[in-house]
């Protein structure tokens, strides 16, 4: 009968011997993607890449070149000045009371449209929150159609609402014995950025709307009911619950808010004109750098490279503005 031993199994076999340790390495684990799985991400990734870098960081760069010029934009460069173009748009006394007007009107935009994208935005949010699915459907595409037209129909159709004589507005007061309200709004210094501010936010209340519905319907349901538990009502949950839980989304909102209120011209430039009317009380960063690029009645100076370099510190502002929000927004989602 066959015996197990120390050197052998059940019919004589021998046992194997404990494997040596191995002088060689372990074969190394492939880290990343492979190599063709990043040539097709590089493929596809490549042309909205090219488009950007030809239509924006280009753009870009040749105008902080342009700025440092005295180039009236025909013509080889010419006319070396340095930071002459941002001392002049910066300190000169003829030009920068202009362009500190400009820059307070686009702050003073940005202030009313983001207290009526704020209020308005939330509120409007919460409510299709609140109704059926089917209801908040419609109601997200009739705000939506106001974004969809383009901007010379609605400054014509807005134009003729304010008509101080003979506008939709003026016969609705009129009619309702209210001719004290009826005001020139788009012909008074005091009314015309507002209303025109107002005009802007109506236009794109809708994606705000949007961003703010799809951030609060991520707040889970238990918290909210657990508020109402503790007797708090619709308002009670939807201003300590709700608007703390969407504060990132707020500053997202904030950011870009303010990115459009410095970009604003054209609305401005239908509806008043270049001059931004009346007496310059609409003026912004948009209708200076188009006077002072191109030329026009009610210019103060006139070069391409001047404009540029107005238009680059309007872009450093944007920037650092921007980057403090976005910083804000960062520590607040952590």
């Amino acid at each position: 009968m066959a015996t197990i031993t120390d050197s052998g199994r059940r019919g004589g076999t021998p046992a194997p011997s404990p494997a040596a340790p191995s002088d060689q390495p372990a074969p190394r684990v492939p880290r990343g993607m492979p190599k063709r799985q990043v040539a097709i991400l590089a493929a596809f990734v490549a042309p909205a890449f090219l488009l950007f870098a030809v239509f924006v960081v280009f753009p870009l760069l040749d105008g902080v070149r342009y700025s440092f010029y005295n180039w009236n934009g025909t013509g080889p460069l010419s006319n070396f000045i340095g930071l002459g173009n941002y001392t002049f748009t910066l300190f000169d006394p003829s030009f920068a009371p202009e362009f500190w007007r400009a820059v307070g009107h686009n702050l003073y935009f940005f202030a009313i449209s983001m207290v009526l994208t704020l209020v308005f935005g939330i509120g409007l949010a919460y409510m299709m929150m609140i109704v059926n699915e089917r209801a908040s459907q419609r109601y997200s595409i009739i705000m939506m159609l106001p974004f969809t037209l383009p901007p010379v129909a609605i400054a014509y159709i807005w134009t003729i609402y304010l008509e101080p004589n003979s506008g939709v507005l003026y016969s609705v007061l009129h009619a309702l014995h209210l001719d004290a309200l009826a005001l020139p709004f788009l012909g008074s210094t005091t009314l015309a950025l507002p209303t025109i501010a107002v005009i802007t936010a109506w236009v794109g209340m809708g994606f705000p709307v949007l961003v703010f519905l799809a951030s609060l319907t991520e707040v889970p349901q238990d918290t909210m009911d657990a508020a109402a538990l503790d007797g708090a009502g619709r308002f009670r949950i939807l201003w300590s619950v709700l608007i703390p839980a969407i504060r990132p989304t707020i500053l997202l909102i904030t950011t870009m808010n303010f990115i459009g209120a410095f970009g604003t011209f054209d609305l401005i430039y239908i509806m008043q004109g270049s001059q931004a009317g009346p007496s310059g009380s609409t003026d912004v960063l948009g209708t200076l750098f188009y006077r002072t690029g191109f030329g026009g009645f009610g210019t103060t100076a006139q070069s391409m490279g001047l404009a540029t370099a107005l238009a680059v510190v309007g872009f450093v502002i944007v920037v650092g503005v921007s980057a403090v929000f976005l910083r804000l927004q960062k520590r607040f989602a952590d």
